[in-house]
């Protein structure tokens, strides 16, 4: 697979999810909710990389 194709294949993916944004940037829990997943994922990774062996 080349490079290119890759980087328009994923282009594709994003195209949806950028028009939902741009239709809904006005709406505070659309960003409460980004925020939140965003904390979610931050605590997930902190937890994992701190592990003592517990």
């Amino acid at each position: 697979m080349n490079i290119l194709n890759f980087v328009d294949t994923i282009n594709e993916w994003i195209e949806p999810f950028k028009r939902f944004v741009s239709n809904n940037h006005d709406n505070p829990m659309m960003w409460l909710g980004f925020i939140l997943i965003g904390i979610a994922v931050f605590s997930i990774a902190f937890g994992a990389l701190h592990r003592n062996g517990d």
